[in-house]
């Protein structure tokens, strides 16, 4: 690889383990777009991959017993019919539409969190948002690795303590990553030489995730969900502005 291809990965290897240690993966959705600047779609997508599953892995373990059973219950079926649904349209749908759809929601309810003043979509917080938002989280990651803004609008919206938070978004993308697997394999998306080219950058993850859980120590929770917000706004435009 070229030494601007390596800049661009350590980068994202940097923005994926500190954000889901501190902020449950809102910084990571910059990853993809950081990523396509020196690889062609395709290869961006695989290549994040297992950075993804790396830190997922690290994280959980920081948050370990940390979660919300009842919210992954919500979420999980419903994310693998997405991640099903996903598999069958990889390489093969436009996501543009997609990718318009999650990077509208995600502005729109940061808006209204502010606009209101702090007060959440609480009318999301029930087993039926958790199915919607969950089986778009699953189709929108495996199509673009942008399950985050889903995922972060159901649990801002159940105003879990940010612990759980964080925890509940670690068990969910820990094991929708895993599940993306077989279907990157099965579509010719991910082959031994990505996991090669990645390989050298799994020490960088360790020390991503530990500034991560360093930042999230030292930011009170009056400050970092208004952050996240902030953050969710960002990405979610990111995702417009990006559009084809």
């Amino acid at each position: 690889m070229l030494i601007e291809q390596w800049a661009v990965l350590i980068i994202a290897v940097l923005l994926i383990g500190i954000s889901k240690a501190a902020f449950a993966g809102s910084l990571g959705l910059l990853a993809l777009p950081l990523l396509l600047l020196s690889f062609e779609a395709p290869t961006a997508l695989s290549l994040l991959l297992p950075l993804l599953i790396a830190a997922d892995a690290l994280t959980l373990h920081q948050y370990w017993r940390q979660w919300s059973l009842v919210d992954l219950k919500r979420l999980l079926p419903a994310a693998l019919g997405g991640i099903l649904v996903g598999a069958l349209l990889l390489g093969k749908l436009n996501t543009a539409f997609l990718q318009g759809l999650v990077g509208a929601a995600s502005v729109l309810f940061a808006l209204n969190y502010f606009l209101q003043r702090g007060k959440t979509a609480t009318w999301l917080a029930n087993s039926l948002g958790g199915g919607i938002l969950g089986f778009i989280a699953g189709l929108s990651s495996t199509l673009l690795h942008a399950g985050g803004p889903p995922i972060k609008i159901y649990l801002l919206a159940r105003q879990l303590p940010y612990t759980t938070y964080l925890g509940t978004a670690a068990v969910f993308f820990a094991l929708t990553n895993w599940l993306k697997v077989p279907a990157y394999i099965w579509q010719g998306q991910l082959t031994l030489q990505h996991l090669y080219q990645v390989l050298p950058l799994l020490p960088l993850s360790f020390i991503a995730i530990k500034l991560g859980v360093y930042l999230k120590k030292r930011l009170p929770e009056r400050i970092i969900i208004p952050l996240i917000y902030s953050l969710l706004f960002l990405a979610g435009a990111r995702l417009l502005w990006t559009l084809p």
